[in-house]
């Protein structure tokens, strides 16, 4: 029988979660990424999503600055979405911890053997 792990090492600690199905481990991965950004709202969501990590494009005076409108961030609505629109949002939020070092994670499909 197939199951999905969600793997995360974060600060040298690591843990797993097992998932009878793809989408409840992916739900579950993106959930963490969010919590370890600090994303809690459509405010947070825009401010992680747009920071430039250091690289800030220097606008000319009276020129706004361009925003990007981040992935999803609401379970709520996730769980409303199918896989595939699923590892598009875990891997626009993934991208933004790339650079942290201390935070890691996977989703690997493995199966239950007797």
């Amino acid at each position: 029988m197939p199951i999905w792990v969600f793997m995360v090492r974060y600060d040298g600690e690591m843990a797993c979660s097992t998932h009878l199905t793809e989408k409840g481990a992916i739900l579950t991965a993106i959930e963490d990424v969010l919590q370890y950004l600090g994303i809690e709202d459509d405010e947070d969501a825009k401010k992680v999503f747009n920071h430039n990590d250091g690289w800030r494009s220097v606008n000319p005076p009276g020129e706004a600055k361009d925003e990007n409108e981040p992935p999803e961030w609401d379970i709520g609505k996730m769980q409303k979405m199918n896989r595939d629109q699923l590892y598009g949002v875990f891997g626009e939020w993934c991208e933004k911890t790339w650079d942290h070092h201390i935070y890691e994670c996977e989703i690997m499909k493995t199966m239950v053997t007797g």
